[in-house]
């Protein structure tokens, strides 16, 4: 009866235990099922995150390979970096070399399946490119800017008015008139002096303004373009007196000469006559003149003070023009040693017969000083929009007959749609974003 009982429990565990076993069987299954989707949903995952990586580095290196074909004659002669082209041209580019990165036969295995199953990982492609490039033109004030203060920087740019040759570069008149209309500065408003008389003298809020970049932009005209009392930095450029050209907006080297001499001789007018009135001795010398000559010429002696003077004045001021022309210095602000003409055989000769006399103490500033503080007075937006004639002038000349400026851009923004997702970049060579 036992023995019975005992083998009638060990038949009832026995079929429990396979019950069991058929529950973890079932279990194990549910499980497996899970982990094979739960696997594939990561391998999407990964599958997709990869896509999306893979897409914007191509979409980067793209946009890169864009930049890389700046004009190179334009970075070498004048140190901007950029690139000629249109929106269309740029679309199609940028959709051919991100394809080039994106088609490449990239496979992956999965080993858990037998033998191996081989698919594709990477199998996206460009289907839409837009691109701007209207906010980067060379040609917008801010942009050609931002590029010569960059340039000024640069010791290739320094080196130029270093090493300059001989001047005597032929004196030019433009008369095209289809350059002309086509030149960045046409319809330029007229914001340049072109008398000094008419130049507005800045507010110490806009001295500290024009400081930084002001000061670039000048120093980068400077060594980049050619003057009438230098050596020239280029001998192919169409100008001789280019400065000159930018201060003044002339068509002709004869009339921007003539225009900034003027300018520097009304500079130096208002300066003799505020040193003249501080010095007690030449006064002293005006009045000993004024006794001597009021009867001679029937007036009086008040008058024939004010004739001496102005003529003494004047005759300082053709004399500083003289020796500025003749490659010396003139001193910004004089004292006895560095004040010329000392006699009335002086005041007479320069006012007639000219000079130059030379004084005693010949240090002070050359004719390239007075043009850059007539660079710093000069309105900002002529001044960068007359340098840009210039480079388009002599591009023109000695690189391509039909090149206009605002063809060539220093960045551009582009959205790309790869796999129904939207990129967004904005590539620029000064690297902002």
């Amino acid at each position: 009866m036992k023995l019975g009982n005992a083998s009638g429990i060990i038949r009832r565990d026995a079929g429990a235990e396979g019950r069991e076993r058929g529950s973890a069987a079932v279990l194990l299954t549910v499980l497996f099922a899970g982990l094979i989707l739960l696997a594939a949903v990561m391998f999407a995952a990964s599958k997709e995150a990869a896509n999306r990586s893979r897409a914007d580095a191509a979409l980067q290196v793209a946009g890169r390979s864009i930049l890389s074909e700046y004009d190179r004659k334009l970075n070498e002669d004048y140190g901007l970096f950029a690139f000629k082209g249109d929106g269309a041209r740029a679309e199609k580019d940028i959709a051919f070399y991100a394809d080039a990165g994106l088609k490449r036969d990239k496979t992956a295995y999965l080993s858990f399946i037998e033998q191996g199953a081989k698919i594709s990982v990477f199998d996206s492609e460009v289907s839409a490119v837009n691109v701007n490039l209207k906010e980067f033109s060379v040609a917008n004030a801010d942009i050609f800017e931002a590029q010569i203060n960059a340039a000024a920087l640069t010791e290739s740019i320094k080196r130029r008015s270093e090493s300059s040759e001989d001047s005597g570069q032929a004196r030019r008149t433009l008369r095209n008139e289809s350059v002309i209309e086509s030149l960045p500065s046409k319809g330029l408003s007229d914001g340049f002096f072109s008398n000094l008389s008419r130049a507005s003298i800045p507010t110490l809020g806009e001295v500290a303004d024009r400081a930084g970049d002001g000061f670039l932009t000048s120093e980068y005209i400077i060594n980049v373009f050619n003057h009438a009392n230098g050596g020239i930095k280029r001998a192919d450029t169409f100008f001789g007196n280019e400065i000159e050209y930018i201060l003044s907006g002339k068509m002709s080297d004869d009339a921007n000469y003539r225009s900034v001499r003027a300018n520097i001789s009304l500079i130096r007018f208002f300066l003799n006559n505020e040193a003249f009135l501080k010095d007690p001795e030449k006064m002293r010398k005006v009045k000993e003149l004024a006794v001597m000559f009021a009867p001679v010429y029937a007036v009086g002696e008040p008058a024939a003070e004010l004739i001496i003077t102005e003529a003494w004045i004047l005759a300082e001021t053709k004399n500083d023009m003289l020796l500025l022309e003749d490659g010396r210095n003139v001193a910004m602000f004089k004292n006895a040693n560095t004040w010329a003409i000392q006699d009335i055989k002086g005041i007479l000769d320069g006012v007639f017969l000219g000079g130059p006399e030379i004084p005693i103490d010949p240090g002070g500033q050359s004719y390239e000083d007075y043009l850059r503080i007539l660079l710093f007075l000069a309105d900002r937006e002529a001044k960068l929009l007359r340098a840009m004639d210039l480079i388009q002038l002599n591009m023109k000349g000695t690189y391509d007959s039909a090149f206009q400026l605002r063809e060539y851009y220093a960045g551009f923004r582009f959205e790309a749609t790869v796999d129904g997702k939207t990129y967004v970049y904005t590539e620029r060579y000064d690297g902002d974003e």
